[in-house]
């Protein structure tokens, strides 16, 4: 397999969760409540083992630093602006995850907080992986090496493998198709 044509295949699962959330969302303005609890926690440990310790992990670990190897700037370059999305991500999930305790305690005026940062998540998501898709991912197949790409491939599976845990990816589709049908179908 070739690791950017996964990254991007990455995406896709991605943007599905997004749409999905987009939905809870919209269910949320209209009953003024937070419903869809099981769903949400399903989907906040998509957004952090899936999306920030595999996604994220994959190219903070080994892509960025490859391409920073063939003289893609980090600083002030794609790499330092994609870097700082991901720490926006991360606070957004942080967010809605304490929202969503707040409100399991009773705190009903959080609401608007989670489809806040929802919200901001959805738009941040989407349009940082424009920008891997249509900057950085051809950058790094015009100028990672065929040996440098498998490299990354092998850095890839260690990384589900060793961080995520054996199965964890495919518990994440299994997951991401249940509720495809619940929010999308």
């Amino acid at each position: 397999m070739q690791p950017i044509k996964d990254l991007k295949m990455e995406h896709d699962a991605v943007k599905i969760t997004l749409r999905i959330l987009d939905k809870i969302c919209q269910r949320i303005e209209k009953s003024r409540k937070i419903i869809d609890f099981e769903h949400l926690d399903q989907l906040l440990e998509f957004f952090k083992v899936f999306v920030d310790k595999c996604h994220h992990g994959k190219e903070e670990e080994l892509l960025f630093p490859a391409l920073e190897n063939v003289g893609v700037s980090n600083k002030g370059g794609p790499i330092g602006v994609l870097l700082h999305e991901h720490q926006q991500g991360r606070e957004y999930v942080q967010a809605m995850n304490a929202a969503l305790d707040q409100y399991t305690k009773g705190g009903q005026s959080v609401v608007n907080e989670f489809v806040k940062s929802a919200k901001g998540y959805i738009n941040l998501l989407t349009q940082h992986i424009e920008k891997e898709n249509g900057v950085l991912f051809p950058l790094a197949e015009k100028h990672l090496s065929k040996q440098t790409q498998e490299k990354l491939w092998e850095g890839f599976e260690m990384i589900e493998t060793q961080k995520i845990g054996v199965g964890k990816h495919d518990e994440f589709h299994k997951m991401l198709n249940k509720l495809e049908s619940v929010y999308l179908k």
